[in-house]
């Protein structure tokens, strides 16, 4: 079951997320286990207690410190080598710097896309994710 984690500061952009993948999960009927979101990153860390590639991860690059999201990226891939990372931030200047951390993210998403495109981009990650981890998305998962 696909397992979904977001690590983000600012409470707003936590709220947009969240809302976004809790309307994805109800319009697509997805057998998911509930989004669960973290403003620190060693309750994130401390949250992982699996392995595979049903678990993905949506990272702010900036979480009060610089560039903090991809030392968390680090971690992340050390406990879970075949876990999906996104990143989701402001900071699109960071989108060639994450290439010199190797943690092969999917995608560089921007906080400042349409609310369309940013729900668009959500919902790629999630469905190659599902596609990766071989399980399906169901018609009538909650019946």
């Amino acid at each position: 079951m696909l397992s979904i984690f977001v690590l983000e500061d600012e409470l707003l952009q936590q709220s947009r997320i969240e809302n976004v993948i809790q309307e994805l999960i109800a319009q697509k009927s997805l057998q998911c286990k509930p989004p669960k979101i973290f403003g620190k990153p060693h309750q994130l860390v401390e949250a992982i207690t699996e392995r595979g590639s049903h678990q993905l991860f949506f990272l702010d690059i900036e979480i009060k410190e610089e560039k903090k999201g991809l030392d968390i990226a680090k971690e992340i891939r050390k406990k879970d080598p075949n876990a999906t990372i996104v990143f989701v931030t402001t900071h699109s200047e960071f989108m060639p710097i994450t290439f010199k951390y190797k943690v092969a993210a999917l995608d560089f998403i921007d906080k400042s896309l349409s609310e369309e495109e940013f729900a668009e981009r959500i919902w790629s990650a999630i469905e190659y994710t599902i596609e990766k981890a071989g399980t399906t998305v169901s018609e009538d998962a909650f019946t």
